[in-house]
């Protein structure tokens, strides 16, 4: 007797089958662990990823040593595992040319903002895997408690709140962010 369900993996290529469906289209997918997984759409989150992407893109503009994805952006960090951050960012000298599609690694910096849907065990765990193929820095934004989680390889975790700064580290030399400007009310 089986105390639970089999896990079902699926492969890249039936991954983005499944994403193409025409009923599909108008959805986000990652594919984590093997298994689909929908991101859901929430206002206040997609906001302060836009807002955390115009900063980066701003900083580039001056320093264009990358390119800077939204929620759409999708990176393939293995066979198990397409990845939408909310932000992304990956260097030049790792990715010279635009891809068609997905970027075929992990970026060098990953931005997850936590949804009403998102578990922090979740948003942790997504991390690590971020970590484990390749992503050099992964910021968690937490709107709730006005803080910012900040993972390495290393793994060393910081935790900035609402008085503090984030950087870029040696990701984006140079960039620095207020994590007060995220939660500023307009």
């Amino acid at each position: 007797m089986l105390l639970h369900e089999p896990k079902i993996t699926i492969t890249l290529d039936d991954f983005h089958a499944f994403s193409e469906r025409p009923e599909n289209r108008d959805r986000h997918f990652e594919l984590i662990d093997g298994e689909i997984v929908e991101k859901m759409a929430s206002f206040e989150p997609s906001e302060m990823a836009l807002e955390i992407g115009r900063h980066f893109k701003n900083w580039l503009d001056d320093n264009p040593i990358g390119r800077v994805t939204g929620a759409d952006g999708s990176y393939i960090l293995s066979p198990e595992h397409e990845f939408m951050p909310d932000v992304g960012y990956i260097s030049k000298a790792r990715m010279p040319n635009k891809p068609a599609c997905e970027v075929p690694m992990a970026p060098d910096l990953a931005v997850e903002v936590k949804s009403p849907t998102d578990s922090i065990r979740a948003m942790r765990e997504k991390a690590a895997v971020y970590l484990a193929h390749g992503t050099r820095m992964v910021w968690l934004v937490f709107p709730e408690t006005q803080r910012v989680e900040i993972y390495t390889p290393d793994g060393e975790i910081i935790e900035v709140g609402i008085d503090g700064t984030l950087t870029g580290g040696d990701v984006l030399p140079g960039f620095t962010l207020a994590v007060r400007k995220l939660f500023a009310q307009p």
